[in-house]
């Protein structure tokens, strides 16, 4: 959860984001990548709370970001599991019936999400169905996760380093994911 492995460094262990940023020495306006998670326990998506600005912790997953003042790029989101009727906590499945107001303004479309449980989440580690690798994950988009979960996004030119955020509104004992 909140941790890269071989990365060398802690990352804290109650609700909030923990980051890591990669520098950028040229400009770009594509950005693509993959990541791979594991759910440990309730995750709930996309938080509840009613202040969500894209510094806080506004998802319970990676939120994928450049630039200062931030500026969304990506979000992999991590819902309580697969086939819950507990709208709150579930990846926004059909979005005839899931509450859109719960996605922030600023992710727009740009979103996968996966739950790692299939009907209950568990007081261990998922990993049997690992996260965004493009079975079981949705997005409300065209560009789909089953691309074995690549996310890509065209931007204007930039030359603005990339911040990736481990995200989550509970404490790591209730719900955590690792990477």
């Amino acid at each position: 959860g909140r941790s890269v492995d071989g990365a060398g460094f802690t990352i804290a262990a109650s609700r909030g984001c923990s980051s890591v940023t990669f520098p950028v020495n040229t400009t770009y306006s594509h950005v693509c990548g993959i990541a791979r998670g594991y759910q440990y326990y309730s995750m709930d998506a996309f938080t509840k709370s009613p202040i969500r600005t894209i510094d806080d912790a506004y998802v319970d997953g990676l939120s994928i970001t450049h630039g200062n003042p931030r500026k969304h790029l990506w979000t992999l989101v991590v819902g309580l599991n697969e086939v819950t009727f507990h709208s709150l906590a579930r990846c926004p499945l059909d979005l005839d019936t899931y509450d859109i107001s719960l996605i922030p303004d600023f992710v727009k479309n740009n979103y996968y999400c996966e739950a790692g449980y299939e009907t209950m989440d568990e007081a261990r580690i998922a990993w049997e169905d690992p996260l965004w690798d493009g079975q079981q994950c949705f997005s409300s988009t065209a560009q789909s996760c089953s691309r074995y979960g690549w996310f890509h996004r065209e931007i204007a030119p930039s030359q603005e380093d990339i911040e990736v955020r481990w995200c989550a509104d509970e404490a790591r004992s209730n719900e955590d994911f690792y990477t």
